[in-house]
């Protein structure tokens, strides 16, 4: 093999070790390598770091005990870090509607 055959293959080899190292990096920071999009998710129009969520279930609501129940089903996989609210959170989030509830309609 002449000097230019060896340069080539390893230069070639060089060049698809620091490739995969990029990607290994990328996936160890949570960000997406995957040119495709997993099932029940689209893209965002703006943003191709970011994935939409693409269905949601809304069940019948339970009035039976004087309060109203919604049933949410939210379908996702791999959806990435998340930060799950603490219960004061919650509560100030409860109260805030309740002092705005205008602010807080969604018509589907």
């Amino acid at each position: 093999m002449n000097f230019k055959a060896g340069y080539n293959e390893w230069y070639a080899a060089q060049t698809s070790k620091k490739i995969r190292a990029v990607w290994q990096t990328k996936a160890d920071n949570g960000k997406r390598v995957s040119s495709t999009v997993l099932f029940g998710y689209m893209k965002a129009p703006n943003d191709k770091e970011n994935w939409l969520i693409e269905r949601i279930e809304v069940h019948n609501n339970d009035k039976s005990s004087g309060h109203c129940y919604v049933k949410v089903d939210i379908y996702f996989t791999a959806a990435g870090m998340i930060d799950i609210p603490t219960e004061q959170e919650i509560l100030a989030m409860m109260e805030e509607i309740r002092e705005n509830p205008q602010d807080f309609r969604f018509v589907a």
